[in-house]
């Protein structure tokens, strides 16, 4: 076996070049100081073995002292980069200093006094074997500081650094029985096997530290997100808490304004009445709001009870009716031929979940039909309920890539709303177990539906026959054209279409508080205060685009 070490020495600069670049590309990444010192750590090494190669070629100074010093700087700068990325006060540096310091003194006592090669080797080994310690009580520090048994990152570089101090001791008890020879670079297998055994051990190094800036990234990561849960979490908080001390005042100048109604005249009424229309308005903002902001801050409780479906459904339905009627729709509550009797089920949230639909549906439709589809068939000891509600209104245009059920997004400007009911639609209805889809042809009607599977009551097996129930429109709602010349001008009924687009209560009541002092426009005030009396933005839309002179301009 002929091995040189030179050779040895060449492959160890080449390797250390490739792990500094290494540590400094993560650190143009991440700016972490502690890649720099490592960084620099393998690039000093691998100059001392370079420098080591070179013997011969330049002098002794360079190849002898600077090239071992180089190689113990790494180890001193491996050190610093450890205590930088746990943030332990390096108080070892100082007697590292001073190894290094008695290290080049012994190096040039015993290659200018006195030439012996194998004392410089145990110079070296000694001065290596120390910064080992060291480096190993420091880990068992930060270790025991942390207070845990096992941290991984420090278990791998505390066995590298274990390794380390190994190979310099086997070093130091191995050169008596393998003399050194007085050219170095003609050493024998055994310091050649060492130089290689330092390449592993470097190499062990730089896996061991790209694991804890591993580590480091992915702590940091979880502090940035636990620190946005908290924020985001503090901002519904203060949206819950805002809302809930807004209902007071809004509630007393309710009950106020309805004291004041009963004997108010012809005159005060008027401006009473604007007042509990924009209460109204503003509790149903709060109340979303309200419900949006306890969905976030609590967990979502479903508890199933045993429930009567056919009389739930029936309750619900009557609800359908009177949502519907508020814009002239039609109603159709359509059940499956057969019904389970009774179910576990959580009646208060599919209550809930259906009439925000429900809901929904009417606000979006004029003079259409809303339908309530409720289909159900036996699954072994389970009940699989399809629940659907579609209308006839505007729809919703899909390919606008909205999530309309994320928090806050309006399916339309004009609805008024916040856009939290179908966001905690999604929630109640994912807590239960099934999922909600939307199906939509702009301009046709949109249909909503979700699958819910429930154990069915096994004390009662029966399934009852439900009837359908449908009601018509009382009759069209539009209402008759009104002349042109008692109507505002093109720009003001611009304007107002405008704000109901967007769906803006008080600044519509501003602006009838601005026209409303002319006479000639008093027919249209009045039929405008009517549908702003009932929330109706659509038709006060389609009121203000049908007075102007041009409707398609």
């Amino acid at each position: 076996m002929n091995l040189s070490l030179g050779t040895a020495a060449f492959f160890t600069a080449l390797l250390e070049a490739v792990l500094a670049a290494g540590m400094w590309a993560l650190w143009a990444r991440g700016r972490a100081r502690y890649l720099i010192h490592w960084g620099f750590g393998f690039f000093v090494f691998g100059v001392g073995a370079l420098l080591l190669t070179l013997r011969g070629r330049i002098p002794d100074f360079f190849s002898i002292l600077v090239g071992n010093l180089c190689t113990t700087l790494s180890s001193v700068l491996l050190y610093a980069g450890i205590c930088v990325f746990f943030d332990r006060r390096r108080a070892w540096l100082p007697w590292m200093v001073g190894i290094l310091i008695l290290e080049t003194a012994l190096l040039a006592y015993y290659s200018y006094v006195t030439y012996d090669t194998s004392a410089r080797v145990y110079a070296y080994g000694a001065a290596q074997v120390l910064i080992a310690l060291m480096t190993l009580q420091t880990l068992f520090t930060v270790n025991r500081g942390r207070g845990e048994r096992f941290k991984p990152e420090v278990a791998a570089v505390a066995l590298v650094a274990l390794a380390a101090l190994v190979a310099h001791s086997t070093r130091l008890v191995g050169t008596p029985f393998f003399p050194v020879p007085q050219d170095f670079l003609a050493a024998g297998d055994f310091q050649v096997l060492f130089a290689f055994g330092l390449q592993l051990i470097h190499v062990g190094y730089a896996i061991a530290f790209g694991n804890m800036h591993a580590s480091a990234l992915h702590e940091e990561l979880r502090k940035a997100l636990a620190d946005a849960e908290a924020k985001g979490r503090q901002k519904v908080e203060i949206l819950g808490y805002v809302s809930h001390d807004l209902r007071a005042p809004l509630a007393t100048i309710s009950g106020y304004s309805s004291l004041l109604l009963a004997n108010a005249n012809q005159g005060q009424r008027k401006h009473l009445l604007a007042i509990q229309r924009g209460v109204k308005y503003q509790l149903n903002l709060i109340d979303e709001l309200l419900g949006y902001a306890k969905a976030e801050l609590q967990p979502l409780a479903i508890q199933p009870v045993t429930a009567d479906l056919p009389l739930l459904l029936d309750n619900i339905s009557e609800y359908g009716v009177a949502l519907c009627s508020q814009q002239n729709n039609g109603f159709r509550y359509q059940p499956s031929t057969q019904i389970p009797q009774r179910i576990n089920i959580d009646g208060k949230r599919l209550q809930q979940v259906l009439l925000n639909l429900l809901s929904n549906a009417a606000k979006f439709t004029r003079d259409g039909l809303v339908t309530l589809s409720v289909t159900a068939r036996k699954e072994g000891a389970t009940c699989a309920l399809n629940f659907a509600v579609s209308d006839t209104g505007i729809g919703v245009d899909l390919n606008q890539n909205a999530d309309i059920f994320s928090a806050f997004q309006q399916v339309q400007a004009a609805s008024g709303s916040s856009g939290l009911g179908l966001f905690i639609v999604r929630r109640i209805v994912e807590a239960m177990g099934g999922s909600l889809s939307v199906t939509s042809v702009y301009g046709e009607g949109a249909t909503f539906s979700f699958v819910l599977s429930v154990p069915a009551d096994e004390a009662d097996a029966d399934w009852v026959v439900v009837e359908q129930r449908e009601i018509e429109p009382v009759g069209s709602s539009s209402m008759p054209a009104m002349p042109r010349n008692l109507m505002p001008e093109d720009r003001a009924l611009d304007e107002l279409a405008g704000l109901a687009l967007q769906g803006r209560f008080t600044d519509i009541e501003h602006w009838v508080a601005h026209h409303a002092d002319q006479v000639a426009h008093a027919a249209f005030i009045a039929r405008l205060l009517d549908l702003l009396e009932r929330l109706d933005f659509r038709g006060i839309h389609g009121l203000a685009l049908s007075g102007r002179s041009d409707p398609n301009t």
